[in-house]
């Protein structure tokens, strides 16, 4: 089903992707520049569809990328080194080809196949995410994404009344669920004490639409403040069962030219796996700090 945008915005309609999760964007084109109405219709169509895709974006660069981040807010280098843009910081790769062409293995078959939300372990967390396709393969290599503003509002009303003002201590790499950790820190890195953890509610307030979401992330979560490990883990289990169920999510099957925007406060996600090892999946990737909880958490 299509729904037209406000006719005084650049004409665009949202098509949904999913029965409960994912949305197109049609009629914007970033290459023509990122106007404060483009943004605004962007920001319309995302505070209500968390995960946005906007097909046919082909042939932009990294100056028009860093102008799209921009409109949503500070756009933050990402922690691992060596897939960050060599020019351009704030944009990292996410690809399993190394820069002399060779297979990346880790790219290939580790990262971030776990599912987890992007930056918890920090104060103030990385809180919208973009990808840009520029090589996709034939078959396999989608991002899934689950839905956890309606994970959060289908709990079971018992467990939603246990969870209420919890919190969660998060560090990066050492959730209670993960078993492909990120690549270790340089010692640089660690003596910034940034990523020394941190702790936020289980459920936030988002503060552009003041809905609730959960907000656990089995690859940086280890476990809920003042219970113990047994208990924890029981909880962050249930909760993750429930957050994971398939009519809750998303799957992106990539093209070139795709660009997909992704609110952290409102979706786990991961990558799914399957691209033949003979065949390129490189996006660059924008990784924006925002407000993280209405309520300050």
């Amino acid at each position: 089903m299509a729904t037209v945008l406000d006719r005084s915005a650049p004409p665009a309609e949202i098509v949904r992707l999913g029965p409960n999760h994912g949305a197109e964007l049609r009629g914007i084109e970033l290459a023509r520049g990122v106007t404060p109405a483009v943004a605004e219709t962007i920001k319309r169509a995302f505070w209500e569809h968390p995960v946005l895709v906007l097909r046919g974006q082909a042939g932009l660069d990294p100056e028009r990328l860093i102008e799209f981040g921009n409109a949503f807010g500070y756009i933050e280098p990402h922690s691992i080194l060596q897939y960050r843009h060599p020019v351009h910081e704030q944009l990292s790769y996410v690809t399993n080809v190394k820069p002399d062409g060779t297979l990346d293995e880790y790219g290939q078959s580790q990262r971030a196949i776990d599912w987890h939300i992007d930056g918890t372990f920090k104060a103030k967390p990385d809180c919208i995410t973009f990808l840009y396709s520029i090589a996709a393969p034939s078959t396999g290599g989608r991002t899934q994404f689950t839905n956890m503003r309606l994970a959060c509002e289908t709990l079971p009303p018992a467990l939603r009344r246990r969870i209420d003002g919890l919190r969660c201590f998060h560090k990066r790499g050492e959730g209670w669920k993960c078993t492909a950790p990120p690549p270790p820190l340089t010692e640089a890195q660690k003596a910034t004490g940034e990523f020394e953890g941190a702790e936020h509610p289980i459920v936030i307030v988002h503060p552009e639409t003041g809905r609730e979401s959960l907000y656990i992330s089995p690859t940086h979560t280890p476990g809920v403040v003042g219970l113990s490990r047994a208990d924890s883990d029981a909880l962050l289990d249930e909760l993750y069962a429930h957050a994971i169920r398939p009519e809750f999510q998303y799957h992106h099957e990539w093209r070139v030219g795709d660009l997909v925007l992704w609110d952290q406060r409102c979706n786990m996600h991961r990558a799914g796996g399957g691209t033949p090892r003979n065949e390129k999946r490189v996006m660059l990737r924008g990784m924006i700090v925002s407000t993280l909880d209405a309520n300050g958490g």
